[in-house]
């Protein structure tokens, strides 16, 4: 069964790597059936400018402009996800450039298997101009109760079966993503986590989601244009901690709400850590020059966070 794909494309005051975005979707071996481009008007006329200019040189697609009034990537996504008519949302960031057989690759699966709910490929880190393509040692998952595994950047070795993508290159289909509400509009900050939460609740309808090494994008991760700024100051700690128990409490029962607050509060995760990541942080740091080893300074505004988003279960449940 042929289905109709909409690319999703959320930017802001990135202009020429949204260019660059628009080109290669242009030249995808399966052309997409809409690319939708969310816009702020009034603070980026360049990449309102950009999005015109390629509408004009490329009247063969349909490309939609919505425009939001509100800052955040929860907003820029919802916005698309009511102005599409597609079956399938692809979701770029404007910084990632997808390869040609992109969204071929990712429609065979949908076609061929309708309880495939989500597709994605890795977002490959561009550093210096090069592709920094490596091997997967695990795959995506969520392990109970709540220790976050992610190689969205990296390549496994054949498709696999997975519990969560990163939103610079992922797709879900529309109904189930609808069912569910969409993406929730209560996370804090830049609204870390809003990919997992998307992808559990389509998840737990029955749909599997997979992980195809051949779905490839290039990342330029560029700086954020809202949102936290730097990722690892206490507030974006907080904010981190905050969204991943408020998501992870969602998805679980009563007792797995409180083992997950237990774990979150001694274990954590890279972004969040809790008190043994903490300490294995500031331990190996001298040995281990990674940006996620946060180290003690960050257990009391991850473990502020934790609190708050039992809070905001609590208050969502209400």
């Amino acid at each position: 069964m042929r289905l109709r794909y909409s690319v999703f494309v959320p930017t802001f005051r990135r202009p020429e790597l949204l260019r660059r975005n628009l080109e290669a979707l242009a030249v995808q071996t399966r052309r997409p059936d809409e690319i939708l481009v969310s816009l702020r008007p009034a603070e980026d006329p360049e990449g309102v400018a950009a999005v015109d200019a390629f509408a004009a040189a490329h009247p063969e697609l349909k490309v939609v402009p919505v425009h939001v009034h509100e800052r955040g990537i929860v907003v820029a996504e919802n916005a698309l996800l009511a102005a599409a008519s597609g079956d399938v949302a692809c979701f770029l960031d404007d910084d990632a450039i997808a390869r040609p057989f992109w969204l071929e690759h990712i429609a065979r699966h949908y076609e061929r298997d309708e309880r495939v709910g989500g597709v994605a490929g890795p977002a490959i880190n561009v550093v210096d101009g090069k592709p920094q393509e490596r091997r997967a040692r695990f795959r995506n998952r969520v392990i109970f109760p709540g220790l976050i595994l992610d190689q969205s950047t990296r390549h496994t070795d054949r498709v696999v079966r997975v519990d969560h993508y990163r939103g610079a290159n992922m797709s879900l289909r529309l109904a189930p993503l609808r069912r569910a509400g969409g993406f929730d509009a209560r996370l804090r900050g830049d609204c870390f986590r809003f990919e997992l939460d998307a992808c559990l609740a389509v998840a737990r309808q029955g749909y599997r989601l997979v992980f195809d090494p051949e779905v490839e994008a290039d990342h330029h991760e560029a700086p954020r244009g809202s949102g936290n700024q730097e990722r690892f100051v206490p507030a974006t700690i907080r904010n981190n901690a905050a969204n991943e128990t408020y998501v992870l409490c969602k998805h679980y029962g009563f007792l797995g709400r409180g083992a997950h607050l237990v774990f979150a509060f001694l274990v954590g995760n890279f972004p969040d850590p809790g008190l043994l990541w903490a300490v294995a942080g500031s331990l190996l740091r001298p040995f281990w020059p990674s940006r996620y080893l946060l180290g003690v300074g960050a257990l009391l505004p991850a473990w502020r966070g934790r609190w708050l988003g039992w809070r905001m279960r609590r208050g969502a449940a209400a």
